[in-house]
């Protein structure tokens, strides 16, 4: 388990798993480029408030969020 912070000061706590995808995005990544599992896990992360998702040219992309560690 990990403890990362949100924009705002906000320390939520993620798992391995969801710190490993998180570090995974030293960039945006497209959904495409992630496995199935790992987009369940991206999509996880951004209801948490840690990552981003962002759909541009009928493409989507995952990203940290601006603040996270």
């Amino acid at each position: 388990m990990k403890m990362v912070e949100c924009p705002g000061g906000i320390s939520i706590i993620i798992s391995n798993l969801e710190n490993q995808v998180l570090e995974s995005m030293t960039e945006e990544v497209c959904k495409t480029d992630l496995s199935e599992r790992n987009q369940a896990v991206a999509q996880d992360l951004v209801s948490k408030g840690v990552a981003m998702r962002e759909r541009r040219e009928g493409k989507t992309y995952f990203s940290k969020n601006k603040g996270s560690l």
